[in-house]
């Protein structure tokens, strides 16, 4: 039924992105979704209620269902997975799009032959209002081609990019979410007592843009923030390194600003060796003017 098109979609969990998910079916004509969470759902945050189903039980959302998405958070997904499994029709898609994978990915080989499971990572918010400059990572279970057809198929306006293996993803998600989360909690954390509309009032296009980065990395859940930090299993090793490294920059500033310029100059090196980094400053401002003409 997977390998044809899916009419039913049922949705676990009605958070955030949840709610995206539920929005983005909703809208194309020849899909019904159906909606379970624990919590009470807002028929109001709903764009299009009427291709909407708010089923009452885990059951009856999921047995109905041609594709199960589940949406919940990390901690509750393997759970989640174990549970759709016995209640599932034959031939239906079960599609998780947690941010970790390695922990995840053992339940996932598990799910019986009659059911096909898929594997991705959105990489978008829900505040994304369309796809087509969004990438989706798949996470090849059974089939890497037939997964990836399906997921074209979901998701046709979207990018798909094939990641080998749970643990590359999760390698990855250290330096590109992981890293980039731990330096602006940081950041956030030591400005909270300043005068942040001050700053912003006042400030360039280089804190401009960092506080509009570190402010919409506080809007995610607490839960989802301290699972992309603590239960990334591969994270350790670069927040080690990170720490050490300002430790040693810290250092330098204190003591020798001859060394500073010399230690900056080959950072600048490295960069410029991989990427033209100038590049990187002009697309700052084009997407500051672009902001500006919204």
């Amino acid at each position: 039924m997977c390998d044809t098109m899916v009419r039913t979609v049922a949705i676990l969990g009605v958070g955030k992105m949840g709610l995206w998910f539920c929005n983005y079916f909703s809208k194309k004509h020849n899909y019904k979704v159906f909606l379970y969470d624990r919590r009470k759902i807002r028929i109001d945050s709903i764009n299009n209620p009427k291709n909407v189903t708010v089923c009452k039980s885990f059951q009856t959302c999921v047995g109905k269902a041609d594709i199960v998405i589940v949406c919940v958070p990390i901690r509750l997904t393997i759970p989640v997975i174990n549970k759709c499994i016995s209640i599932m029709k034959n031939g239906a898609c079960l599609l998780e799009i947690s941010s970790l994978k390695s922990d995840i990915f053992k339940s996932l080989l598990k799910i019986p032959e009659h059911l096909t499971p898929l594997s991705i990572h959105p990489m978008f918010g829900p505040g994304a209002k369309n796809l087509s400059d969004a990438k989706i990572l798949i996470i090849p279970i059974r089939d890497t081609k037939r997964e990836q057809n399906l997921i074209k198929s979901l998701f046709s306006e979207a990018r798909t990019i094939v990641i080998k293996d749970p643990q590359s993803h999760d390698s990855i998600m250290a330096m590109i979410l992981g890293m980039i989360y731990y330096t602006n909690l940081l950041l956030a954390s030591t400005l909270s007592k300043e005068n942040i509309p001050l700053l912003k009032r006042v400030s360039g296009t280089t804190f401009y843009l960092q506080t509009l980065l570190f402010e919409s990395i506080l809007t995610d859940s607490s839960s989802l923030i301290a699972s992309l930090l603590a239960d990334n299993k591969k994270l350790v090793k670069y927040l080690k390194k990170y720490n050490e490294e300002s430790a040693r920059i810290l250092d330098t500033i204190t003591k020798n600003k001859n060394m500073l310029e010399t230690k900056i100059n080959h950072i600048k090196k490295d960069y410029s060796n991989k990427k033209e980094i100038g590049s990187s400053y002009r697309k700052m401002y084009s997407i500051i003017s672009k902001m500006n003409n919204e």
